[in-house]
């Protein structure tokens, strides 16, 4: 049985408070309690700096993501509810029992944006990754939101306990009323040289690890693995991760970027790679594997493109990757289409590139597609199973949440949308630590000394970022 009590009288001046925040927070004076609901309400709001948004207000936990085409930008503080399990397929469950329970208080139709993803492999443990569960999304308890360009600034308030709800009422405009609206980001400086660089693994190792995958490809036991790296940085003060996000996207715009705190780490990144969006039955994935450097000029830059379309290396590497996802696809949908293979061009490297749209021949849920797609070869290896037994058995890096999944779930009885990047050209920042990830896949005929040099492409973005020699 609902129970519905009669809300308290207001006695906030909102007279300093800008006008949006002074009505979201009457909004949130006037809620009733009903038991079992999540309530959202949202205003309208002029259009701000989402990142700078969270710089000016770090007493919550914070979560950052924006589109690869830039059509959705989220910015979160604070924690109305949260998913903690062992598997993906218990966590969207969770999730959509969760949404179920929100009751929107918004003129407009809703999405509840539930943010988070999972890690690279359910049993992933290590003392770097402590905090970052199997599986994790959050409802912030505020979210501003850009989405095509129009604003809007959100609560989500659970109805707990009847006798903490007006408590929890005043908690959340006490935070309100606390937010700050300046638009800059505080700017700290590059390291300079107050660093120190060390690798998980040497090049020597690195090389026998290479020779390894290589017997493995020629007893006909494996077509591709994947291997990855962790570069750590010490610096000797502490790092602004919401500049170093700042600056980072600045010069791969076109990538998903994304933030996600637990306690005093953060995971960060901007990468290119689509894991699979989904919007009711239209399914987008991608192909994505095989990798040069830019050139330093036009012209040196279209003959390294072309390398890719001409070497059989990168053909395989990108060809096992489409084969998976028509094989893993072929059962639940009624049609797969592969558009033509282009060229994506990074700041440091460029991959080849084939986008796929299928339509979905049967209600799967999400957490089946997951287990189909991911992980890719372009983060494995092929086949899957015999990749993902290599690494556990000889890869020195407990990855975690690298080159895992993350994004956004948002289900309602109208609507349902899920989009999941992959979680690579990323980061994961304690204090003054940061570990940067990149991986490259052997196939073969691969050098470990190219192999290794593309190691470092792939990190240099972030690297010039730190340093604060990137060109924007």
């Amino acid at each position: 049985m609902q129970t519905l009590v009669k809300p308290a009288e207001s006695l906030i001046d909102f007279s300093d408070q800008p006008d949006f925040v002074a009505t979201l927070c009457k909004q949130v004076n006037l809620l009733s309690y009903i038991s079992n609901r999540i309530y959202h309400a949202s205003v309208s709001v002029d259009r701000q700096d989402l990142i700078a948004f969270l710089s000016n207000n770090t007493s919550h936990q914070q979560m950052y993501w924006r589109e690869r085409d830039q059509d959705r930008v989220l910015a979160g503080l604070g924690v109305a509810v949260e998913v903690i399990t062992d598997s993906s397929a218990e966590a969207i469950a969770e999730v959509r029992n969760l949404s179920s329970r929100i009751f929107s208080q918004s003129e407009k139709a809703y999405l509840p944006w539930f943010f988070g993803g999972f890690s690279f492999a359910e049993e992933d443990e290590s003392d770097i990754w402590q905090g970052f569960p199997s599986s994790y999304f959050v409802l912030p308890q505020i979210c501003l939101s850009e989405t095509q360009g129009e604003c809007h600034l959100h609560i989500h308030l659970p109805c707990g306990g009847e006798a903490e709800w007006d408590t929890a009422k005043n908690d959340l405009i006490r935070l309100l009323l606390a937010l700050d609206w300046d638009q800059a980001i505080p700017e700290v400086s590059g390291v300079d040289q107050q660093y120190q660089k060390c690798s998980n693994i040497d090049k020597d190792h690195w090389r026998d690890l290479c020779d390894q995958v290589q017997s493995e490809i020629v007893q006909q036991s494996i077509e591709k693995v994947v291997l990855a790296r962790d570069l750590v940085l010490s610096i000797n003060d502490s790092m602004n991760v919401h500049q170093l996000l700042n600056r980072w996207l600045a010069v791969n715009p076109e990538t998903y970027s994304f933030m996600l705190q637990r306690g005093d780490k953060y995971l960060l990144g901007c990468s290119p790679e689509r894991l699979y969006k989904r919007e009711g039955q239209q399914l987008s994935t991608e192909s994505l594997a095989g990798t040069v450097g830019r050139g330093d000029d036009l012209a040196g830059d279209e003959l390294l493109a072309q390398k890719l379309f001409n070497g059989s290396q990168f053909q395989n590497e990108h060809g096992l990757v489409s084969q998976f996802i028509q094989l893993q696809l072929k059962g639940v949908c009624n049609k797969v289409d592969f558009e033509p293979t282009q060229v994506m061009k990074l700041e440091k490297v460029q991959h080849l590139y084939q986008k796929v749209t299928a339509e979905l021949n049967c209600k799967i849920d999400d957490a089946e597609l997951i287990n189909l797609l991911h992980p890719t070869p372009a983060v494995s290896g092929y086949p899957r199973n015999v990749a993902l037994n290599f690494l556990s058995s000889n890869e020195p890096l407990v990855r975690g949440w690298y080159s895992g999944g993350i994004g956004i779930v948002s289900y309602s009885d109208e609507r349902e949308l899920v989009d999941f990047a992959v979680v690579i050209r990323s980061a994961l920042l304690e204090n003054n630590r940061l570990h940067c990830f990149s991986g490259v896949g052997l196939v073969e005929g691969s050098d470990s000394e190219s192999e290794w040099q593309e190691l470092d492409s792939k990190i240099n973005s972030l690297l010039d970022v730190v340093y604060g020699t990137a060109q924007h």
